[in-house]
């Protein structure tokens, strides 16, 4: 027998490395589901063919779930990123699912398994513990109407600076990069514009581009994090947060002088309680921080992770979402006359558009621009799944009988819920006054909207991009205030129109496994209003 070559020695090793490494992930790390629990596909175990399809074809294998298991009420096991799987819930299971205690079921530990923050971040803290975010639904909202007046101006000097003041020639504008431009500073002026070194890094293009830079590569680590399996994630996951990493050290040098600004001002007022201080998203993080997490509020490399999460919740996904309204509003113009019913109603309810004319009674009165937005995330929310829960205990069971392991994930499909023939006509439409319609009719006589449960913010089996319960999106509700606000801003200041070249009709989105994304490159021409 001819000895082994090296060559041939190093084959039998890897190939004998791979295999124990796959006998562990087996062993260890694989969750086991009962037998009782379907698979899509009919068969016991997925098939590469059945998982290629999830990465290749997500949409059409959520809507062979959606008709075949979670219509009918019954529980299903689907293959997910990489070599996860993923249980789906009918949507009849939401309210049982919502009654689970937090000891069984977690919001939490789902989001960890999503973003992969100890990779990006460095800690599990930065989304086991959100209390950055959970200030928005508490303290900050006594104060949104000021903070949203704030980022109101600020959107009017952005959208002015990027979309520019010629009244006379159309300009072609690159639609997402100038749309993240835009809310990136709206947002910064709502986290951090409330002080003077905030507003000027309100300008600051350099730290905008940082920061939406952050939010890119998170993204990128919680792909190649979450899809690496647990053997491997302590390798793949920390290739995959190098460049996070990299950047959030980068942007404490522009964060740096806000943050020790903000912490002299909060020892002043603590000398002097009734001094008059900002108010702002950082200022409530610091001021809750130094009574409730003083470790992390006194610590500026921790307190700089927290801002890039406010910022990844207010720019990456609001961007997406203000784009496809922006096409959606443009490509239902001539059947619906989009652009002026909603510069009437932005006219009639608002008036000259003040700053001071923002306030919460008057964007709930926004009926029509709440349906386009709502109509929007209907068709083209980022996820087609909604609601994802991680079991982190033991012993429940569906209301079908199913048995869910500890440490699973489960969620509900959303996208062909919102898109079922039963519940909605003409379900792939997209009708910008769908939801107003149904409200208006319901009007009472001070001529406040009915059907609340129809609105933007309102959530539901029938409206999932903002989860629901008592984890639903804290920002929703300064979310609803900023796209009204750039419906506003840009219909009453501009002209909006496709470049001849997409005769009069919207490119589509695109879906990269279950996530859906605006089409790339795509352009609107604008051109500057005559003032009257």
């Amino acid at each position: 027998m001819a000895e082994l070559s090296l060559r041939d020695h190093l084959l039998i090793g890897v190939a004998v490395l791979l295999a124990a490494a796959w006998a562990v992930q087996q062993l260890f790390f694989t969750i086991r589901y009962p037998s009782n629990l379907p698979r899509i596909g009919g068969k016991s175990r997925f098939s590469l063919r059945t998982r290629w399809r999830y990465h290749t074809a997500a949409r059409e294998l959520y809507k062979e779930v959606y008709e075949n298991y979670s219509k009918k009420g019954k529980t299903v096991l689907v293959p997910g990123l990489a070599f996860h799987d993923d249980v789906i819930l009918p949507p009849s299971a939401l309210r049982w699912l919502q009654r689970q205690p937090e000891r069984l079921v977690s919001a939490a530990a789902s989001q960890t398994e999503t973003i992969q923050p100890y990779y990006g971040l460095g800690h599990d803290k930065f989304a086991n513990d959100p209390w950055g975010g959970l200030l928005v639904k508490t303290d900050l909202n006594a104060v949104l109407e000021n903070v949203c007046a704030a980022m109101n101006d600020e959107l009017g000097i952005a959208i002015d600076s990027h979309f520019g003041i010629d009244t006379k020639a159309w300009k072609d504008v690159n639609l997402m990069p100038t749309v993240r431009m835009i809310v990136a500073q709206a947002a910064t002026r709502f986290t951090l514009g409330g002080s003077p070194a905030g507003r000027e890094l309100c300008k600051n293009e350099e730290y905008l581009k940082a920061c939406l830079d952050i939010a890119d590569a998170l993204v990128m680590n919680a792909g190649l994090g979450g899809a690496s399996p647990k053997l491997l994630r302590p390798i793949l996951g920390r290739l995959g947060g190098l460049t996070a990493r990299r950047r959030i050290k980068d942007l404490e040098r522009y964060f740096e002088p806000v943050y020790r600004e903000r912490i002299r001002m909060l020892e002043e007022e603590a000398v002097k309680p009734r001094m008059e201080t900002t108010e702002d998203h950082l200022q409530i993080m610091l001021r809750y921080g130094l009574k409730e997490r003083r470790d992390e509020a006194l610590s500026l490399h921790d307190m700089t992770k927290r801002l890039c999460i406010a910022n990844f919740g207010s720019m990456h996904q609001t961007s997406i979402q203000v784009v496809n309204m922006l096409l959606n509003i443009i490509d239902s113009d001539p059947e619906f006359d989009t652009i002026s019913t909603l510069r009437d109603e932005v006219s009639r309810i608002i008036g000259d558009n003040k700053t001071s004319a923002w306030n919460k009674s008057r964007v709930a009165a926004m009926t029509r621009a709440d349906s386009v937005a709502r109509e929007t995330l209907r068709l083209h929310s980022f996820s087609s799944r909604g609601v994802a829960r991680k079991i982190i205990g033991d012993g429940l069971v569906t209301e079908d009988g199913i048995a869910l392991p500890k440490g699973c994930t489960v969620s509900f499909i959303a996208y062909w819920t919102q898109t079922d023939g039963d519940i909605f006509e003409n379900p792939f439409k997209y009708d910008p006054f769908r939801f107003s319609r149904a409200r208006e009719a319901e009007m009472d006589e001070q001529g406040k909207p009915g059907l609340a449960s129809l609105s933007f913010v309102s959530t539901g089996t029938q409206n999932l991009a903002f989860s629901h319960g008592k984890h639903a999106c804290p920002g929703r509700f300064l979310v609803d205030f900023e796209l009204k606000m750039i419906i506003a801003y840009v219909l009453m200041n501009y002209d909006i129109e496709f470049p001849p070249e997409y005769k009069g009709k919207r490119p589509q989105n695109h879906w990269l496994t279950d996530a859906c994304f605006p089409p790339e490159d795509v352009r609107i021409r604008i051109r500057r209003k005559e003032r009257a």
